[in-house]
């Protein structure tokens, strides 16, 4: 099984740390895909000892790097024995994976993201731009308050042309049918991502398909562990 080895942690937002690897067993990725953590740990609540987490670096970044809410007291014993890695410490991982790939940069790309969803839309954002695709795309940011992750980041790249536009939803505003009514006119020309908690990727999905926009043109990114 692969191993990948901590270099670094960094709080990115408010109780929201990434963690960087060294991909020592030179592990290939697109961006947009997950990889599993193995992390052992005495008394492992019912959850256990591995995790899926999207991959918040780009390919080009060549370090793996996942990225994730820990809350001091309600975290999982996961999240408690992940935290408390140290510098140098080795763990095992799955061979990354996942279909929230870009495949088609001809409609605009619409992302839609809930909290720590940013993740792999983050390695996407980055991926195009450093290989200087040429892409129309929106991001619909969803997040408890205004400290999200990565905003400086991704704020840069829609700084730098028109190709690239960000809508930021701050509680107690949220990504509703009456909201994307006000951005968009027309649904079925373009191609959505969609990343965060279950409920809400269900909740928009719906919007979407009552909008007559067909499943192949919504990709989703929600899987066991997201939470």
């Amino acid at each position: 099984m692969p191993n990948l080895q901590l270099l670094r942690k960094e709080e990115v937002s408010k109780s929201v740390y990434s963690f960087y690897f060294e991909n020592i067993d030179f592990l290939e990725w697109k961006a947009g895909q997950y990889i599993q953590l193995f992390v052992p740990h005495e008394k492992p609540d019912s959850r256990g000892i591995k995790r899926f987490f999207s991959i918040s670096s780009a390919p080009f970044e060549k370090k793996i790097v996942i990225t994730t809410r820990i809350e001091t007291e309600n975290s999982s014993s996961f999240k408690k024995a992940l935290n408390e890695l140290k510098t140098g410490d080795t763990i095992e991982c799955s061979q990354p994976n996942g279909k929230f790939i870009i495949e088609d940069l001809s409609r605009r790309i619409i992302f839609i993201a809930g909290g720590i969803g940013i993740t792999p839309i983050r390695s996407i954002l980055l991926d195009m731009f450093h290989n200087k695709k040429a892409f129309q795309a929106d991001l619909l940011y969803a997040n408890r308050d205004s400290d999200v992750a990565f905003k400086k980041e991704i704020e840069e790249i829609e700084n730098s042309g028109d190709s690239f536009k960000i809508h930021y939803f701050v509680d107690p505003r949220f990504i509703c049918e009456e909201e994307l009514d006000k951005i968009y006119e027309t649904y079925d020309d373009k191609i959505y991502y969609l990343s965060g908690p279950i409920k809400m990727i269900k909740a928009i999905e719906e919007i979407f398909h009552k909008k007559g926009v067909s499943k192949e043109n919504i990709k989703t990114d929600y899987f066991p562990g997201y939470d």
